[in-house]
């Protein structure tokens, strides 16, 4: 009996010992797992936690050149849209939006919106939003992720909002708009 004793003794220490002083100095909060751990790079500032992260895992990251070349793109963009020039705005959009937009105009239109400035005429606020000029305020595009010929630029707004505007990548090497107005990125 004095030996299961000792036993018992020596198996009490050596669980005590296990759980305190066994070099794991983190906190239960840096033990909590992290969301999308093999995410890297700047789309992790957009990251929602339980929220709907598809764009922010969406592809890869763009690179520092094509993160420029977008923002340039947006920037310019969005001045446009903002003054409602239209011709100007169009001439940011990728081929394909422009198409698509311009014959959902004509369409609607009966005919009378011919041109992608005359479908943003015509949709007005419904395609293009409030006009403002929410892009940039800590900064240009943040992060880019891209795909298959297609992206997205993710940027911290002047209004204190995260936005998104998709791209998509024109064979004159360019990142070009595919929308008519940011996307509010809700948290």
């Amino acid at each position: 009996m004095g030996g299961n004793w000792k036993l018992a003794l020596v198996l009490a220490m050596g669980l005590a010992l296990a759980g305190c002083g066994s070099g794991d100095s983190t906190t239960v909060a840096e033990r909590e797992e992290r969301q999308y751990p093999w995410l890297k790079g700047p789309t992790r500032e957009f990251l929602v936690p339980k929220g709907d992260n598809a764009v922010q895992t969406f592809g890869r990251e763009a690179t520092r050149a094509q993160r420029e070349q977008a923002s340039e793109v947006i920037e310019v963009w969005m001045r446009a849209r903002a003054a409602k020039d239209w011709k100007k705005d169009c001439g940011y959009f990728s081929r394909r939006f422009a198409k698509e937009i311009t014959e959902d105009a004509n369409n609607a239109s009966s005919g009378k919106a011919k041109t992608c400035p005359q479908a943003l005429a015509y949709f007005g606020p419904q395609a293009s939003g409030d006009f403002k000029h929410n892009n940039f305020g800590d900064g240009p595009v943040v992060s880019l992720r891209i795909g298959e010929g297609h992206g997205y630029a993710q940027y911290h707004g002047n209004d204190g909002k995260d936005w998104i505007v998709p791209v998509e990548f024109e064979k004159d090497g360019l990142w070009m708009i595919s929308t008519a107005k940011p996307l509010n990125r809700l948290r």
